[in-house]
């Protein structure tokens, strides 16, 4: 659908009057997609018809496709409800490669992108004391290096793996992280020697990586056509690949972070909700107090409109098969890893807790220890029955399976 023939059919100023608006998340809460998610639910009502009431919820599960197949199958048609998930889901479905796909991307109605990743890159980083200084040393290094990852069908498991094929690096992924936090702690205590990260992820909340002693070098940048003044002796992906498939390869895995933070209503959307829904998404980008708000919390914006975003999903889908299966095929036997969990079981009271599943437990000795249950990751069971994290209360005796301070817990099960 063109985007002049959306802005043809005028919308009502009534539209949403009344109505809750839900921006669905497809992750929980804390990470990258829940801030942007919620910032636009935060700012979104204010240029919508009829200024309704917007509510963030999450509905996190298999990678953000869960809310997708909701989107796509449940959800109203009125643009009172839309979505943010993974930036992959496009290449996925169209790769076959995920068996939970009930949907298409091309009949998704895109609402547009927070970020289209400009001035960002997604950097190969390694350890220092590996002896890799550039792309060079990691292609002849005789030992893997290992990255932190969190599993299949995330960018940080998958285009290191496809990297590895493409541009011959001796990478491998080893699996299993929470995300976050114990992906950054993965390197730096040297359970791992690299990962694959975003440089406006390092600023905010990895800063020291950039200093003169960080423990780490930048040796390669993707999804970025030129260098960035900051890394100016690591080589682009696309200016290493040697040949035209190669090439069409790294085109295919870097155009979803064009659309870094994609919205998407379901199908079948009117054409003046389309327009209206896309318009307010827009203008909530462009609203003063966003702008102070997205810069306190560090996050890069650099919007792109739904037309934008749907005419670039609409080049995905016509990639050629043969491209789709060749990655398809790279990722179908990876002899990826998953880690071996060594967990410190320790107890104690719950001295405090907060938002977004945080919570302060403090043991006999009198040492206290920030903590925080993370999605499904965290098994939450109070008095032997399973439950949320939000169920936790101050009071509570509490048995803490975890891999030690900053890590994310595995496993909390308390009594009242």
């Amino acid at each position: 659908v063109s985007s002049l023939a959306l802005t043809s059919t005028p919308a009502s100023a009534e539209m949403f009057s009344g109505k809750t608006v839900r921006v669905l998340i497809g992750y929980a809460a804390g990470g990258g997609y829940d801030r942007y998610g919620r910032q636009v639910a935060r700012h979104i009502g204010k240029y919508l018809p009829g200024k309704p009431n917007v509510v963030a919820v999450n509905m996190p599960g298999a990678g953000s496709y869960k809310v997708v197949n909701y989107i796509y199958n449940t959800a109203p048609k009125d643009g009172s409800e839309f979505a943010i998930f993974a930036r992959s889901v496009p290449i996925l479905a169209f790769s076959g490669k995920f068996d939970k796909t009930r949907f298409d991307p091309l009949k998704l109605t895109w609402i547009g992108t927070s970020s289209s990743y400009k001035g960002e890159a997604y950097l190969v980083v390694v350890r220092k004391d590996t002896g890799v200084k550039n792309i060079e040393d990691l292609r002849k290094i005789k030992k893997t290096v290992m990255f932190s990852a969190t599993a299949f069908g995330s960018d940080g498991t998958d285009v290191p793996i496809v990297l590895r094929d493409v541009l011959g690096l001796n990478v491998q992924a080893l699996r299993g992280y929470p995300g976050g936090n114990s992906l950054y702690l993965a390197v730096d205590r040297g359970e791992t020697q690299g990962r694959m990260v975003g440089y406006a992820s390092v600023k905010t909340a990895h800063p020291g990586w950039l200093k003169s002693d960080s423990p780490i070098n930048v040796v390669l940048q993707f999804a970025t056509r030129e260098r960035l003044s900051a890394f100016p002796n690591a080589p682009t992906a696309y200016e290493l690949a040697s040949n035209d498939a190669d090439r069409a390869l790294i085109d295919l895995l870097e155009a979803p972070f064009y659309m870094a933070r994609p919205f998407a209503g379901p199908p079948g959307m009117p054409a003046a909700n389309t327009s209206a829904v896309r318009a307010a998404f827009m203008a909530a980008h462009e609203d003063p107090v966003y702008k102070k708000e997205a810069k306190k919390l560090r996050l890069l914006t650099s919007p792109q409109d739904g037309a934008t975003v749907q005419n670039l999903v609409a080049k995905l889908g016509q990639m050629s098969p043969d491209l789709y299966a060749r990655y398809t095929k790279i990722l179908k036997n990876p002899d990826s890893p998953v880690r071996v969990i060594k967990w410190v079981e320790f107890s104690g009271k719950i001295a405090k807790t907060g938002k977004k599943g945080r919570f302060v437990v403090k043991t006999a000795d009198g040492k206290s220890h920030k903590l925080r249950a993370r999605g499904s990751y965290t098994k939450v069971k109070i008095d032997g029955k399973k439950a949320k994290s939000k169920a936790l209360k101050k009071g509570m005796s509490c048995n803490i399976w975890w891999e030690g301070p900053k890590t994310t817990p595995g496993r909390v099960e308390c009594t009242n």
